[in-house]
């Protein structure tokens, strides 16, 4: 089907339908803006009497490992339904996808940013149909990764980092200006954002240029992050290094490489790390948290109970310096934390199922959960928040991998059925209950029945039918806060991984 719009026609197919009879539309590779390699997007000139869009998914150019190697290593992330295997890879990917069904009625809007490693926006996890049944219009984002995203190059004077984030707010702009015509409400936006999406949406809403650009927020799982101050002569010095470890003369050596052997180069271990550097960040954004000074919007944060279980894999345990037998606990643990190591063993011991476990469960109270408590505390003192651990268990490998990274996405876009995997009737109870939670927090700003995050620290435990549960270890992990255990954590994993 094709729908005309004042910016032009776009293709569409048929998906589903509603409850009440009417038709679910899937819109895919809408561009939103157009960048040169290394640039910082501009917006589109559309030709309004042509197709705009390709009704297909895109995305950025990207190594997919050969789905084999998960035979052995039952990595959820590997699976075909965590990748984006049937999109065109190219460039030219900046592009938004949508879900929605009565073009007519203003409809709430979820925007979704993915994580920032891999990925886009049509990989099928986040498949929107079955939230646009129940009268949500989604949108997700597809936007620069891996090193044409967040290489930090140098150009003459000119210095290029974040270039993800730039592609995230022309997004949100778009959507804002052109979503009433796909049956959106302008006026009612939600953004949300999973693992490295979950800090890059956190920047959004601390960017005083975006205060009018969404109104709700969620945070999904998202790890400790703290932009560093942009330096130009380091920059210049690191970049000039990573030309000679690639055999690369120039800048302009750099942008005569084929996408393909953009994939081969040797990154920088730094490259992921956000830099305060304009024209997104005016201001320092953890400045504007502590001060209050952004727009007071409702915010839902929280993690899973299984966040690295991913790594918990024996062949990659001496890589992450993980014990893998008492006698060696206690030195390496002592090594990496300090007196500190003996507090949260002793706190985490009881929730573990093992030695490896315990540690896992270690990096997993600095990296995500300190995180999480952190940012509802700071949110909570200027804003409504809502706090959740999720420990449903979808029955991916028999529920090896527990509630893993990502296991809330993906029940609450309802998505087990792209999974191939066995759906129980406890998954679809566990649907249910976050779907009826969260689209009442995305139509409206709040979850009845759900407590606000205050000063008791009261948050909600899905699992069963959701309870109020204190936040764990909290006075634990405010402790820690005053530490840097929770950056050494992140940035031994991040090299490490």
């Amino acid at each position: 089907m094709i729908f005309t719009t004042t910016y032009g026609k776009l293709i569409s197919d048929e998906v589903g339908m509603t409850g009440d009879g009417h038709p679910v539309y899937r819109i895919l590779g809408i561009p939103y803006a157009t960048a040169q390699r290394f640039h910082a997007p501009e917006a589109i000139s559309y030709q309004r009497k042509e197709i705009i869009n390709s009704g297909r998914g895109y995305c950025f150019p990207q190594r997919m490992i050969p789905g084999f190697f998960n035979l052995f290593l039952k990595h959820f992330q590997l699976r075909p339904e965590w990748q984006p295997r049937g999109d065109v890879q190219s460039e030219d990917s900046l592009r938004v996808n949508a879900w929605t069904c009565e073009l007519d009625t203003p409809k709430p809007v979820l925007v979704f940013i993915h994580g920032g490693d891999c990925g886009s926006g049509t990989t099928p996890v986040y498949d929107g149909t079955h939230l646009a049944k129940q009268g949500i219009v989604v949108v997700t984002v597809t936007y620069r990764i891996g090193l044409l995203g967040h290489l930090r190059v140098v150009d003459g004077d000119r210095i290029s980092c974040d270039r993800a984030l730039l592609d995230q707010q022309a997004a949100l702009t778009w959507v804002r200006s052109h979503i009433a015509e796909l049956g959106g409400d302008p006026g009612n936006i939600t953004l949300m954002g999973h693992c490295g999406g979950a800090f890059y949406a956190l920047y959004q809403a601390l960017n005083p240029d975006n205060h009018d650009l969404f109104h709700r927020l969620i945070l999904c799982s998202g790890q400790r992050a703290t932009p560093a101050p942009l330096d130009p002569e380091k920059e210049y010095i690191d970049f000039q290094e990573f030309l000679s470890r690639n055999h690369l003369a120039s800048y302009n050596d750099l942008l005569d490489l084929s996408p393909k052997n953009i994939l081969r180069l040797k990154a920088p271990r730094t490259f992921l790390s956000t830099t305060l550097e304009p024209p997104f960040f005016t201001d320092n954004p953890l400045d504007a948290l502590r001060e209050g000074r952004f727009p007071h919007i409702p915010v839902l944060i929280g993690t899973t109970g299984d966040e690295l279980s991913m790594i918990e894999i024996p062949m990659w345990y001496k890589r992450m310096g993980i014990a893998t037998n008492e006698a060696d606990f206690s030195s390496t643990t002592e090594r990496l934390y300090g007196h500190y190591a003996k507090l949260m063993a002793d706190a985490l011991r009881p929730e573990s199922q093992n030695v490896t476990d315990l540690q896992i469960k270690m990096m997993e109270l600095l990296m995500f959960h300190g995180a999480s408590l952190n940012l509802m505390d700071q949110f909570s003192r200027f804003t409504n928040v809502y706090g959740y651990r999720f420990d449903y268990i979808p029955n991916l490998y028999r529920g090896l991998r527990g509630s893993y990274h990502g296991a809330e996405v993906v029940i609450f876009f309802n998505t087990l059925d792209r999974m191939r995997i066995p759906v129980s009737d406890e998954n679809r109870a566990a649907v249910a209950t976050v779907q009826q939670d969260w689209l009442a927090f995305i139509r409206d700003g709040i979850i009845p029945g759900r407590p606000r995050f205050g000063p008791d620290t009261k948050i909600t435990h899905y699992q069963g039918n959701g309870e109020e549960i204190p936040f764990p270890h909290a006075e634990l992990l405010r402790e820690l806060e005053e530490t840097d255990l929770a950056t050494r954590a992140l940035d031994n994993f991040m090299q490490q991984r």
